[in-house]
């Protein structure tokens, strides 16, 4: 009797670890964000500048070859904007209507180019962007504000550094380890003294 119950108490567990797993498999959803580029691939991009446009080189393509998307907040935008430039507020880039958006700019073969207030700020947009897959992404270099009632654009020159800091610090990983020891210090040696027994004097012989 006591081997038919617990016999029952293995199958009722089987069953319920088998039903736990069918409900996970039912239940499971792919993550709508996937990271295809990584880190290394990531600075390969970023390394030569390539990405990042003067605001001079939208005029010479065509409209229909680019999504033009500015990342400033809602309120920002309304206040001005470029022409023909999409809002996507950079907190919402990674929504998924606003992902469908691009990824439909991406499927039509168009540039995305994001702007913000300054290139730095701009330049998270494109970063997270890229290593979610959109390689076709350009940053365009300008400061972009409301001031005194007016929208204004202003070019912005981004200088290469003049040192490759990513290859110094590959090759100090690269370089072996001097072990340094540190030096033992001698002490100077004391001389020996050996000090002469004294002669003793001899007593002057006396006669009379």
């Amino acid at each position: 009797m006591k081997e038919l119950e617990k016999t029952r108490r293995i199958s009722i567990s089987a069953m319920l670890f088998l039903l736990v797993i069918v409900i996970g498999f039912i239940t499971f959803k792919k993550p709508d964000m996937i990271f295809t580029n990584n880190s290394d691939h990531t600075l390969q991009f970023i390394k030569n500048h390539a990405y990042i446009i003067p605001v001079d080189s939208i005029s010479s393509m065509a409209q229909e070859t680019y999504m033009l998307v500015d990342t400033r907040s809602n309120f920002e935008y309304t206040k001005g904007h470029m022409d023909d430039a999409v809002n996507i507020p950079q907190s919402q880039l990674l929504k998924r209507e606003h992902l469908d958006e691009l990824k439909k700019a991406l499927a039509d073969n168009k540039y995305i180019i994001v702007y913000n207030e300054t290139p730095e700020k701009a330049n998270n947009s494109c970063l997270a962007l890229y290593q979610l897959g959109f390689e076709k992404i350009k940053l365009l270099a300008v400061d972009a504000y409301y001031r005194d009632e007016t929208f204004t654009i202003i070019e912005k020159t981004i200088e290469k550094p003049l040192y490759d800091f990513a290859q110094t610090m590959k090759e100090a990983k690269i370089a072996p380890v001097k072990k340094i020891t540190p030096k033992q210090k001698t002490l100077p040696q004391k001389k020996k003294v050996v000090t002469k027994p004294k002669k003793k004097k001899k007593m002057p012989e006396g006669g009379c």
